[in-house]
């Protein structure tokens, strides 16, 4: 189905996801022409005024986006000219366009015959992305609120295919990796503890480089590192552990990958995104709202065995049918948010 197909893809480096994608681009047949993020190291502010916006964005709107927007700018040039360097695909998928030189993405659409973007970030926190929209094909988000937008389709996130995870010969591991929140810190402490009583062994580690941050996690006894993962490194620690942790971030409602890799790896999950119990994979064997349960309710969720997915919701959720999917590229299941089911 996908074989001969050619196919730009473009995604930010901050992500740290695009050789997993562009591997299993490959792997279902793909001809892929990625667009390689860009060295940010060597950026510089054009002035103090423009130093001092980033700050003001970052502290008082939380938009950690917009320095990575000034180096895009900076870059766009380059970005042109990667671009032309290739000839015409017959698709294009996007994921966060915003983050990209408007013209950027304009030229990139006329490469393509099929153009497709993905915001997986609630749209209201990205008001730019508005103006991208009208660019793309088809235009997919992962939260149903934004499902209110004109133009706009359902997908979830999902898990990657390429790789047979082997078998954990571990029982009783939780892995948790993300960034830090300040929201998520007590959580994780909690669920930490619990743990620690009841002798789980365990890998949670928040990411930071800043110094306040870093010592504010190991007072409440977590691990803080600033060694910044590939997905794919990620993935080793994940297909150890027989327990997956995921923390909300309170500005969506969409699934982060941490609840797909648990679909597609076979892992059982501790989540604090409650709209799982809407997703037709539910199964309280598999999932475990997390609101602060005590420790004999935790020992029994880890305890519980679980309980094997029917393969045709399985196969829904992967790589492989969620980019035939986003491209329209039949035969595929169709993937709904909450709001549809």
């Amino acid at each position: 189905m996908f074989r001969q197909k050619s196919i730009l893809f473009i995604a930010p480096d901050e992500v740290v996801f695009p050789s997993a994608f562009e591997k299993n681009l490959k792997f279902l047949g793909f001809e892929v022409h990625m667009i390689t993020p860009l060295d940010a190291k060597n950026f510089q502010y054009k002035n103090t005024g423009q130093r001092l916006h980033n700050f003001w964005r970052k502290t008082f709107l939380g938009d950690r986006g917009f320095k990575r927007k000034l180096i895009l700018e900076q870059h766009k040039e380059q970005l042109l000219n990667d671009l032309n360097s290739i000839g015409n695909m017959d698709y294009g998928l996007v994921i966060r366009p915003d983050l990209y030189p408007f013209e950027f993405i304009e030229s990139a659409k006329k490469k393509c015959k099929e153009f497709v973007g993905y915001q997986w970030d609630g749209l209201g926190r990205y008001p730019e992305i508005q103006q991208y929209m009208s660019l793309m094909d088809r235009f997919f988000v992962f939260d149903a609120r934004d499902l209110s937008r004109k133009g706009t389709l359902p997908t979830t996130n999902f898990y990657f295919d390429y790789i047979i995870p082997p078998v954990s010969s571990i029982r009783n591991y939780a892995h948790y990796l993300g960034s830090y929140l300040e929201g998520r810190i007590d959580i994780l402490s909690d669920i930490n503890t619990k743990l620690e009583i009841l002798k789980v062994d365990k890998n949670i580690k928040i990411v930071s480089d800043r110094n306040r941050v870093m010592e504010l996690v190991t007072s409440k006894s977590l691990t803080p590192t600033s060694e910044v993962l590939s997905y794919e490194e990620n993935l080793r620690d994940v297909f150890k552990a027989n327990v997956l942790i995921d923390i909300q971030n309170p500005v969506h409602s969409g699934l982060s990958f941490r609840i797909f890799e648990g679909i597609g790896y076979n892992k059982k999950v501790i989540t604090t995104n409650a709209d799982v119990v809407n997703y037709d994979f539910y199964h309280p064997e598999n999932f475990l709202i997390w609101t602060g349960q005590s420790i004999q309710e935790l020992s029994k969720f880890i305890a519980t065995p679980y309980k094997p997915l029917n393969d045709t919701v399985k196969q829904k959720y992967s790589f492989s049918n969620w980019i035939a999917y986003m491209l329209n590229l039949a035969p595929y299941t169709s993937i709904e948010l909450p709001r549809a089911l």
